[in-house]
């Protein structure tokens, strides 16, 4: 069977919904619309001020956590010393990527901010992925 032929769920068996063209496991929608995204000067420094701070791997993870039923957001930082645009907006799809496949296994709502170290630059996307869950870990944000 192709990838592009309907699973028993009636959706592509990669996990595109054919309509809406956001991601779905079971049910529970993988997509990062605009408003699950922080994008405000403010809301970096609100998190780089107020928050928490791990490094690993390839990523720098700053965090502060929300009272419950808030959303989670997530904002991603690549600096130009860790390429030419490319390779930025590359890193910046791979951390979104990441995210998006867990975002709905956070214990807790909580601001996000990844920011790239260069290593990401020779990181494949499960390796990043790998990096972001283990920083989760330890941030006690992701059960072990």
């Amino acid at each position: 069977s192709s990838s592009s032929d309907a699973g028993l769920t009636g959706l592509p068996v990669n996990g595109m919904h054919p309509d809406t063209g956001s991601w779905d496991r079971g049910g529970v929608r993988l997509g990062l619309p605009k408003k699950r995204r922080l994008v405000q000067r403010r809301e970096f420094l609100r998190v780089k001020d107020a928050g928490k701070r791990l490094a690993a791997g390839s990523l720098v993870l700053n965090w502060i956590e929300l009272p419950e039923g808030s959303a989670s957001k997530l904002g991603v930082i690549t600096t130009k010393a860790l390429g030419g645009a490319v390779v930025r907006n590359l890193a910046r799809r791979r951390m979104r990527e990441a995210f998006r496949g867990m975002q709905h296994d956070l214990l807790r709502p909580a601001w996000l901010v990844l920011i790239a170290r260069g290593s990401i630059r020779k990181s494949s996307a499960d390796q990043v992925r790998g990096d972001l869950r283990g920083i989760l870990k330890r941030a006690r944000l992701m059960a072990a």
